[in-house]
């Protein structure tokens, strides 16, 4: 048991009036009105004609709520003139369905904070669901699902054509991730996968991002691992039709083959960028495997840290070649300690094939960021791909990516 006083969840908390349990109901616009939610709107007149409407047939409508199940009582009618069949709207509830939306809305949050898969709501639906003496239900694993699939469409239309600030600096990355029903694809491929190339060619899908440097998402696509360069290139163009290839005057990536050679065709005008994030937080790591701390590195060390960093950032070949230099300078010193000096030789392998690497890049005219955008953007998803585990289709995955990217651009801080 839990020591301590436990915080009572008070949001779904009912009032007793005249021996029976009520809940208030909060208010909602409803037609440019303040009305309760689940009101009746009951209509006068034909939406057809205008005419007068009589009653055909009372009926009453079961809504699941966060609150339990709803008996609600509505009308359909009937025009006098037109025999048109008009029925009562109720506030909050989408046509037909028997799911209300604050209901639908807490289950898809349920998902999530019970770490359920679209197969399994019996969490969350012990979290959200039912009032007082009726057993918890949440919406099915299909009407999820459903629901999910239809909101990708709009989420993704609303994050291409959203109105965005852009300073000049486009960034793109990909981020690997699970997705494929094994069975489903060796059927469809007729013959199955051995262990190892299921892994390797077949189990991953690549999300290619495109986000601007206040971290908003422009746009994206799913493509295989290590695609050709013309897979992205519809996408450098609908970037470019919305921003302008007149604004973007730099495409930061992360040193990937196809990012560039699309980046080249499409926006031949734009400065390459690429990302040395990885290759400092790489060298952190590989003294943090020798020293407690950075501050406290001895003074040889310290020195062989700060132009290590120095030599990753450099802005041009000149510059490069100058660091690698003092570089080596204070390798060849032999006042290190002998118990160090394996450790020396793995630093001095490492940033050997960084100069290598870089260097190349600088001889094209590219420009090196520190910027981690792409890196926070992915840290953010990677919470969320750990709990799905593995997306089933790749339309599950695009529809999913979309209203989660879109929910990312509405954040509040």
């Amino acid at each position: 048991m839990p020591r301590g006083n436990v915080a009572i969840d008070k949001e779904n908390a009912k009032n007793v009036r005249n021996g029976k349990i009520v809940t208030e109901l909060p208010w909602m616009m409803h037609k440019g009105e303040l009305v309760h939610l689940f009101s009746v709107d009951v209509p006068e007149t034909c939406s057809e004609c205008r005419s007068k409407l009589y009653d055909n047939k009372n009926h009453d409508r079961f809504i699941l709520t966060v609150a339990g199940t709803l008996k609600i009582p509505v009308t359909y009618k009937r025009c006098s003139e037109c025999d048109n069949l008009e029925c009562c709207e109720i506030v909050g509830v989408d046509g037909s369905r028997n799911y209300s939306e604050e209901f639908l809305s807490k289950s898809m949050q349920g998902r999530n904070e019970a770490k359920t898969s679209l197969h399994n709501t019996g969490r969350a639906a012990e979290i959200f669901g039912g009032g007082i003496g009726v057993d918890p239900r949440a919406p099915c694993p299909t009407t999820l699902w459903r629901y999910e699939q239809k909101l990708g469409g709009i989420s993704l239309e609303e994050l291409r054509e959203t109105d965005v600030s852009f300073n000049g600096t486009l960034h793109v990355d990909g981020y690997w991730v699970k997705c494929g029903w094994r069975e489903f694809i060796e059927e469809a491929r007729g013959g199955e996968f051995s262990d190892e190339e299921w892994k390797k060619f077949w189990r991953y899908k690549v999300i290619y991002v495109f986000a601007t440097e206040d971290k908003v998402i422009l746009d994206f696509v799913i493509t295989d691992p290590k695609p050709p360069s013309s897979w992205l290139i519809p996408i450098f163009k609908r970037v470019k039709q919305r921003l302008g290839e007149e604004n973007i005057e730099r495409v930061v990536s992360d040193e990937d083959t196809a990012i560039i050679r699309a980046a080249d065709a499409v926006l031949p005008n734009a400065v390459h960028g690429f990302c040395v994030f990885h290759q400092l937080k790489n060298l952190t790591k590989k003294f943090l495997e020798k020293f407690d701390t950075i501050d406290d590195l001895p003074t040889r060390e310290a020195t062989l840290y700060e132009k290590g960093q120095k030599l990753i950032k450099a802005k041009n070949v000149k510059e490069t070649a100058k660091q690698q230099k003092e570089l080596e300078k204070v390798f060849d010193n032999p006042s290190a300690r002998k118990s160090r000096r394996r450790f020396e030789n793995k630093i001095q392998k490492f940033l050997k094939d960084k100069h290598r690497e870089n260097k190349k890049h600088l001889k094209k005219g590219f420009v090196p960021s520190t910027n981690n955008v792409m890196e926070q953007i992915f840290s953010f998803i990677s919470d969320f791909t750990y709990q799905a585990k593995s997306f089933k289709t790749k339309s599950g995955l695009k529809n999913w990516a979309a209203n989660m990217f879109n929910n990312w651009n509405h954040r509040k801080f």
